[in-house]
């Protein structure tokens, strides 16, 4: 176990949250814009690590100024090595004071739930899924998640609160949408991003962003996009993103062999995984999420909104609590013909796009901030500290 420097270890902290993966896919992006975000979460926090997976999100968190605590944690299959891992978990929260632990995840919250009970503390598990019912619909290890010790569930849309009750009749859960933050990108960067996809000036850029997976739906954007192009010569595609966790490389693989079937080589840029994500997202005319299933919040589309593109998604779970007909465009999950239209109409009407980008801003701005975001977990921390 690798932790704090020399002297800081024994600092009281009145928060632990715990994140399996050191890979940055959506959950890890909302603890991160979370510590951004507020200096009395850094202050008051410390972050265990369970070392799963090749990141840097210990590095990202670090750079934060967050207090990171690497350990190294066997498979839940091996569970009779498990032992060691709650005695120095619960030897951590002991001696540092620690009130709550959160798991910021399925995974997370199994060992933040019964080490919680171990360190007589308390526990909150953000559920970032869309969890089915009754229970054995889940997979094993989320129903550890469900049945374990528990004291609130902080749900990230209504979508996923909906079964939370059923499921947990007798723990309380609350709604707490993800957040964003403001990413000012100047028009400037913007431009430059345009000019490295090799895209001129009056062309519409059409992007979509996120971790290539066969439910995140970039398949129906690539069949998509073939239809726009053959319509609007003017078009451009984008898609950002890379196969993270190890996952479904082969879908990555189809989706660039089906855009030369489909005759986009020259006109569909494949970036694989970056950094850069607003700076390209502000690139963008138009930004496309296009979920198969019901996405649990949809923090892609809150980004674009914030950024004033003019938004897509698919219809059903947290996008259709994110948009209002002002401020995007729903269309059914799984159609390409009907995200091709949606696409072809903000592309004839150039000041109708800007005025639903502009609506966008406003409302991600105001209903999904991080400020929000931030002040909504403490109340709920502070409120089990105090109870």
């Amino acid at each position: 176990m690798s932790g704090p420097s020399p002297g800081e270890d024994d600092r009281q902290r009145d928060f632990l949250f715990v994140q399996s993966t050191t890979e940055i896919g959506g959950a890890e992006v909302v603890l991160l814009n979370l510590f951004e975000q507020s200096s009395e979460l850094r202050e008051r926090s410390l972050v265990v690590t369970l070392g799963f997976g090749s990141g840097n999100l210990p590095c990202r968190l670090r750079q934060l100024g967050v207090e990171v605590v690497e350990m190294k944690v066997p498979r839940l299959r091996r569970a009779w090595q498990l032992a060691p891992v709650f005695a120095r978990m619960r030897a951590l929260a002991r001696r540092r004071g620690v009130r709550v632990l959160i798991g910021n995840g399925g995974h997370p919250q199994i060992i933040a739930g019964l080490t919680a009970r171990l360190a007589r503390a308390r526990t909150v598990f953000i559920a970032h899924m869309i969890y089915p019912h009754p229970i054995w619909r889940n997979d094993p290890r989320d129903i550890l998640a469900l049945r374990g010790p528990l004291d609130l569930i902080l749900a990230v849309s209504r979508s996923a609160q909906s079964t939370l009750s059923k499921l947990r009749p007798s723990v309380p859960n609350a709604l707490m949408y993800n957040g964003t933050p403001v990413r000012e990108v100047t028009d400037t960067d913007a431009r430059a991003a345009r000019r490295e996809l090799n895209v001129a000036e009056e062309e519409i850029l059409v992007g979509v962003f996120g971790r290539l997976q066969r439910w995140k739906g970039q398949d129906v954007f690539v069949k998509a996009a073939a239809e726009v192009a053959r319509a609007r010569p003017t078009a451009r595609f984008v898609v950002v993103g890379g196969s993270v966790f190890g996952l479904e490389q082969e879908f990555a693989d189809g989706l660039r062999r089906s855009a030369e079937r489909l005759g986009l080589a020259d006109r569909l840029t494949f970036t694989g995984f970056r950094t850069d994500v607003a700076r390209l997202m502000a690139a963008c005319d138009i930004v496309c999420h296009t979920s198969r299933v019901p996405e649990p919040f949809g923090l892609v589309v809150v980004e674009a909104m914030g950024l004033g593109r003019a938004t897509i998604a698919s219809e059903g779970g947290g996008p259709s609590e994110i948009i209002t007909p002002d401020s995007g465009i729903l269309v059914p999950p799984d159609d390409p013909d009907a995200l091709a239209r949606a696409i072809i109409g903000l592309i004839d009407d150039p000041t109708g796009r800007r005025t639903l980008g502009d609506r966008a801003r406003e409302r991600a701005r105001r209903e999904f901030s991080m400020e929000k975001m931030a002040a909504t977990l403490l109340g709920h921390l502070n409120g089990l500290t105090q109870s």
